[in-house]
């Protein structure tokens, strides 16, 4: 390569990242090859784990690259990380199979390839909000933690989140990630407008207003409509929110009164390990200034008001946990479960 390196051809994922020499990708080190060699289509390259490139690349080291939870090892040879659609354009139109990874949060091989693996880590900017729209236009590598924070900072709010901040906004879509509220669709449903590039490589731009027919398969389409680049959101103004945490509501009461409970709060989420005939914990997530549907009693149907914060799983230290209580504050500090 013109920095000088020559590193060995390999085909493994499996002690080092590995990166792609396509033809019109431009290499971090400036390198733009015009043929492809060796391993399929295109060289891949191994940079050994810790060592720097001479063009002072360093790829991020994936040994064994697993999922969040560790029940599932990826079986790609190859894993990817473009920093532009221009690469993912190059990538997608030279493999003959590719996935695109979010923050490996599945618990199973849906997002896994027989050949490569693509992340969109990299690509991860926020564009600035569009106030005559109220959109914002994002990387669809960026997670929900530093785009809440964004938003926040700038008076606005997405109307749900799932209950963690750091999965990839456009992986929760893709996936028909949800929160709660009997009110509250999927998360996917704030998705006004998209970038995809399709196998073949090309670019297409894909928004509600144009192309209303098809555009909500897009928002949840696993996958299989291309790679999205960048996505366009709704925002509703910013808001704050009061978490109250009850234990002890029993089956037969969920049963009974179900509508009622899961009506009273902007959020409810129950929680249970199966082992008892009723519920370790019911969340409710109400939105501070809404009429009130709920305001914190001492009782829930039965279940009583928690006097210290839960974690889902009972016995669990909730240091991880969103503050509960009825302390209010920001939208993205309370719907989530976990900070």
């Amino acid at each position: 390569m013109p920095c000088g390196y020559a590193p060995a051809v390999t085909s493994g994922l499996r002690s080092a990242a590995v990166l792609r020499c396509s033809p019109g990708l431009t290499m971090p080190c400036g390198y733009a090859p015009a043929v492809t060699l060796g391993l399929r289509s295109a060289a891949v390259l191994r940079c050994s784990p810790g060592l720097t490139m001479p063009c002072g690349y360093a790829p991020a080291v994936t040994p064994h690259l697993q999922n969040w939870s560790g029940n599932y090892t990826f079986s790609a040879t190859a894993y990817h990380a473009p920093r532009t659609v221009a690469e993912v354009q190059s990538l997608v139109s030279s493999s003959t199979r590719i996935k695109v990874l979010g923050a490996r949060h599945s618990f199973n091989g849906i997002a896994d390839s027989a050949v490569d693996l693509l992340s969109l880590d990299a690509m991860d900017a926020i564009t600035s909000v569009d106030q005559h729209n109220r959109t914002v236009t994002v990387g669809a590598g960026v997670r929900f933690g530093p785009l809440c924070a964004y938003l926040h900072g700038k008076g606005y709010a997405l109307p749900n989140m799932a209950s963690l901040p750091h999965i990839s906004v456009a992986g929760a879509y893709a996936t028909a990630t949800h929160g709660s509220g009997d009110h509250n669709p999927i998360l996917a449903a704030s998705l006004s407008g998209a970038d995809l590039v399709r196998a073949d490589g090309e670019l297409v731009r894909i928004s509600r207003a144009a192309d209303s027919t098809y555009f909500d398969a897009v928002g949840v389409s696993l996958g299989a409509l291309g790679v999205l680049t960048s996505l366009t959101l709704d925002v509703i103004p910013t808001f704050d929110v009061a978490q109250y945490a009850y234990e002890g509501l029993t089956f037969e009461a969920m049963e009974l009164h179900f509508d009622k409970i899961m009506a009273s709060a902007y959020s409810v989420s129950l929680f249970t390990d199966w082992q008892q005939s009723a519920f370790n914990a019911v969340w409710c997530k109400t939105r501070v200034g809404d009429p009130p549907i709920h305001d914190g009693e001492a009782s829930l149907f039965g279940a009583t008001a928690a006097h210290h914060d839960l974690h889902p799983l009972p016995g669990t230290n909730a240091g991880s946990c969103t503050p509960q209580l009825g302390v209010p504050g920001p939208w993205q500090e309370r719907l989530p479960h976990f900070r």
